[in-house]
């Protein structure tokens, strides 16, 4: 009776150590998980502050008010060749703008469509102005007309006419109405899936 109680103590010995056993590779295991989890955790703090240093309210801030001087005299000096009647644009920390004119200040929702279009223009030229320190070579416009209703997008065509300042200025689009703004045409079609020039063409 004593050896079998022995032996039923040692089954049971045996399988307590085998259960030590599982649990210390599972405890070794949930401290790697752990500290796995630390290193996320920690990441994502790292993630989330760096997040919080280049947002909006951040670098990107400091950016726009260092840069909006430059950018709006800029800006300025574009739209000023549309010869609209107005004596000054002005943008805001938050790069809303506002023009000048006989009647006053004049937010841009106020303005007519194709005033709108001229500042637009104006901004975009006067960002890539600064950011290029004030050597603008070409621009590229892709699609400037897609969301476009017919008679605005004549009054941007006019618009592009008038850019006299800009040395060279390429649009790709897929509008035909554009031509009229173009000195020389490059038409491209793709035939079985290859882009090939099929036509070129001088319009002055």
């Amino acid at each position: 009776m004593l050896n079998k109680e022995i032996n039923e103590i040692k089954g049971k010995a045996t399988q307590i150590i085998s259960d030590i056993e599982n649990l210390t590779v599972k405890l070794t295991q949930n401290d790697i998980l752990k500290e796995k989890l630390e290193n996320v955790t920690d990441y994502l703090k790292l993630l989330k502050d760096i997040r919080e240093l280049f947002s909006k309210d951040g670098i990107q801030k400091d950016l726009r008010n260092r840069s909006k001087p430059l950018i709006q005299k800029n800006t300025k000096e574009f739209f000023e060749q549309f010869n609209f009647n107005y004596s000054d644009l002005k943008i805001d920390e938050d790069y809303n703008i506002s023009v000048f004119g006989p009647e006053g200040e004049s937010k841009l929702d106020m303005v007519s469509g194709g005033e709108k279009i001229a500042i637009a223009l104006a901004l975009r030229l006067g960002i890539t102005k600064a950011m290029s320190k004030g050597n603008i070579e070409t621009i590229l416009l892709d699609e400037p007309t897609i969301h476009l209703d017919s008679f605005r997008r004549h009054e941007l065509i006019y618009l592009l006419r008038q850019m006299s300042s800009l040395p060279q200025m390429i649009i790709v689009t897929h509008d035909s109405e554009l031509e009229n703004a173009a000195d020389n045409i490059i038409k491209v079609e793709k035939n079985d899936g290859i882009s090939e020039i099929n036509e070129i063409s001088n319009v002055i």
